[in-house]
């Protein structure tokens, strides 16, 4: 059978002709065009087709009867066990029992796919996979694992999964088997698309459009495990305002709370006497403030007993159940008591899995085994056809909840786990506690990527890693003069910032973080603050001062493109497929990226001049990078002029980061490097026509969507060398002077100022 599609269609194959609503990932649940195949129609293939072009076969399908079980407490009273863990403190019911509570099926499905077809997406997954041809990934929520039910085809379409559980993805001779642990039927949605921009507008017109986040999330994001007190952090933001070193916010992790009261979200007023004035002081240098807060609450606190109360926790009686609408509002009606109210900004909410059973063990297990752990505890709590989407549901409430609250202050949650669908709710998803090692940095830029290619729009990591080091940090955790660590926690550098080979880590991870979508330092095991790196002088302290300064010179051109991911589901963190699909020797590159439309960033990933415990190296000093076919390319530093479709070997000194500017790019800066996100210079680059739209607004709240906003398209005509700026659109105030660099192959610059008064202008180069 061939199938004509659109450009979205939904396929449903049903076990006994019932077709099911869709789940909580899918937001928008309107009647698409749906094919429904019942348990006779899987004889036949089902060949997909957009008009003339082939798309991708759906070969045999099938279901398996299986029973959906939860946790009760056996007897009147829980008998319960609170552990501490590398991952937090865990309560244990050692009485619980297993309960049928429904009927569901294990369901497989098979798409043919042809030979030289690349797999993109499925989430982030820790190996640093990107092509997921001849591959097996097991989809679970875990620390370093978020799975999304979705893949992009290099043959311009994408196939979405409408399942909120488990699964296994397998690709082995061009066929392409997905397992669904717990469903009620096989449901998914064909994206068909002539760019992957398309295709992800397809996923967020099916999952919802991202929330926008306020302006200084765009910023420096300064975290560590862990600032101790009200004075650690006011201390801390006076050394940034001392060094002049811009900051955007600051993070308190785990811990605000009193000594054995885990989860609870009252601070300990002994280390936070006044969380408000605290809060104030920061809000006066214009610096945020982010708070750690857990979906698990010990038994005795007073955040635990209100859950229990309410009959609002999961079976081990400390985990609140976020499926549960009450169960939410409640949950932030205790953030909000005395963090909200005492002036956070934002939500760090850790451990949303919620359960991590492999984090242990000084060997990896196997992955199956993994798999089959996780697969154990997350369906051991909840419904096993809606597993993966704790996190999501979690989300939800923090956004809605505090949207109902107030609209002037926009949402960020910074999550480790999610779901499709959660970038409606102002998350950034980052990738857990990683460990300080080349190939794991190396990883990141895969993973990054396969996010951003499976819709998601925010995603960061640790700068520098979690785990610095290895069994020096363990036992310094566990208070323990001996012990070997777990399998997680093995970084190269036992001795963190002592360590000039950890030093050249972090700065080069930092040059990298630079070009994220959220630039974020975080870890454990050593400090993290620019200047535990060195002194003004030293090269690490210099660079890394310099990357941070850059991020705030970008800040107009990244809010510019924070307002088209949300209005126009764009995608700031780029695989070169993206832009370049048409070149096919950017299909496997998954070590260079765009930053929008403008820059191609080539982080570099070894070791160039120190090893650990302060080796010196005597390697190479120079990065391969391949600059993509059909456009021109200028050196960030010197402007050198590069042509498109070669690999060239360029010089990356610990004080740059190989990246590079596209001809046609217009870029709007702010060279006093200032916060508010106003531009007062516009860079053009020789070559091509471009077009750019520079957006501004309040930064804050929701005044945006009422008209509050500034919006001025520009346009650069390279034949004529003519930069055109379209009339101003919106009621905020617009800048009414920019200072336009001109910069042609030949490798001159010339300068001129341009008075703008919100109408169109035009000014010749």
């Amino acid at each position: 059978m061939i199938k004509q599609v659109g450009k979205i269609t939904r396929i449903v194959c049903t076990p006994d002709g019932t077709i099911h609503k869709p789940g909580m990932t899918i937001a928008s649940k309107k009647d698409w065009d749906t094919l429904c195949l019942k348990p006779e129609a899987n004889r036949e293939k089902v060949a997909f087709a957009s008009g003339d072009k082939a798309l991708v076969e759906q070969k045999q399908f099938a279901f398996e009867p299986r029973a959906i079980y939860e946790y009760c407490i056996e007897g009147k009273k829980a008998k319960m066990v609170t552990k501490k863990t590398i991952d937090g403190e865990r309560t244990f019911i050692e009485n619980a029992a297993t309960v049928k509570t429904g009927d569901a099926y294990t369901a497989t499905v098979c798409f043919q796919i042809r030979k030289d077809t690349c797999i993109y997406g499925l989430g982030q997954h820790e190996n640093g996979i990107y092509n997921y041809r001849n591959v097996k990934e097991y989809l679970y929520q875990n620390n370093m694992k978020i799975p999304m039910p979705v893949f992009l085809s290099s043959d311009g379409y994408a196939i979405l999964f409408d399942a909120d559980c488990l699964m296994t993805y397998e690709e082995r001779d061009n066929e392409i088997h997905v397992v669904l642990d717990a469903v009620d039927q096989i449901s998914y949605y064909l994206i068909v698309g002539d760019t992957f921009d398309e295709l992800i507008a397809g996923i967020r017109t099916l999952t919802g459009k991202a929330a926008m986040l306020p302006r200084w999330a765009f910023g420096y994001v300064q975290s560590k495990e862990r600032y101790v007190s009200q004075e650690d952090i006011l201390t801390t933001s006076k050394e940034f305002k001392k060094r002049q070193i811009p900051l955007s916010c600051l993070v308190l992790d785990w811990k605000s709370w009193e000594e054995g009261k885990w989860g609870n979200k009252i601070v300990d007023k002994e280390r936070f006497g006044n969380l408000k004035a605290m809060t104030d002081q920061l809000h006066e240098d214009d610096t945020a403030f982010m708070v750690s807060i857990w979906p698990n609450m010990n038994k005795g606190c007073e955040n635990n007993a209100q859950m229990m109360e309410g009959g609002y926790l999961l079976a081990n009686l400390s985990t609140y159940n976020a499926f549960d609408e009450q169960a939410r509002a409640l949950y932030f009606k205790q953030c909000k008591e005395e963090l909200f109210s005492g002036g956070v900004d934002a939500w760090w909410c850790d451990s949303t899995e919620p359960f991590t059973p492999d984090w242990n063990g000084l060997e990896k297990r196997e992955e199956e085994e993994r798999y089959a752990l996780a697969k154990e505890n997350l369906t051991r709590y909840f419904d096993a056809r809606k597993a993966n989407n704790y996190a999501l549901a979690h989300a939800k409430g923090i956004y809605e909840n505090q949207m109902a609250d107030t609209k002037e202050k926009r949402v960020v949650n910074l999550t480790r786990s999610g779901s499709l669908s959660i970038q409606q709710y102002g998350t950034i998803l980052w990738s857990g506690d990683i460990m300080a090692t080349w190939d794991v940095f190396r990883h990141q830029i895969a993973e990054g990527l396969s996010m951003c290619m499976s819709g998601i729009p925010y995603w960061t990591l640790d700068i520098g890693a979690f785990f610095a080091g290895s069994t020096k940090g363990f036992r310094r955790f566990t208070n323990a003069s001996e012990g070997e660590a777990p399998w997680f926690w093995h970084g190269l550098f036992e001795d963190g910032v002592a360590d000039k080979g950890y030093k050249e880590l972090y700065t080069r991870w930092l040059q990298f973080g630079t070009f994220l979508p959220v630039m974020r330092s975080h870890g454990t095991d050593t400090p993290r603050e620019p200047w535990n790196f060195g002194e003004p002088g030293s090269i690490y302290y210099d660079t890394i001062v310099k990357y941070i300064n850059m991020r705030y010179e970008m800040l107009p051109y990244s809010y510019s493109l924070a307002y088209q991911m949300h209005e126009k589901s764009y995608t700031l963190m780029r695989s070169l497929m993206f832009d370049f699909a048409s070149d096919e020797k950017v299909r496997n590159i998954a070590d260079e990226f765009m930053y929008g439309p403008s820059y191609l960033v080539a982080p570099v990933t070894n070791a160039m001049e120190f090893g650990p415990d302060n080796e010196q190296l005597e390697g190479i000093t120079t990065q391969k990078v391949y600059l993509p076919n059909g456009t021109g390319w200028y050196h960030q530093e010197n402007k050198q002029w590069f042509e498109g479709g070669r690999a060239y070997e360029i010089d990356a000194p610990i004080a740059w980061q190989p990246v590079f500017i596209r001809e046609g790019a217009i870029l709007p800066l702010s060279k006093a490097r200032t916060k508010d996100g106003v531009a007062d210079t516009i860079e053009i680059y020789e070559g091509a026509d471009g077009t750019f739209t520079y957006y501004l607004d309040n930064g804050m709240d929701d005044a945006y969507q009422r008209g509050e906003f500034a919006k001025i398209t520009m346009h650069y005509e390279d034949k004529a060398r003519r930069l055109v700026l379209d009339a101003a659109e919106g009621t905020y105030a617009y800048p009414e002077h920019f200072t336009c660099i001109y910069w042609t192959k030949d490798g001159k610059c010339s300068k001129q100022e341009i008075c703008y008064n919100g109408n169109k202008i035009e000014t010749t180069l």
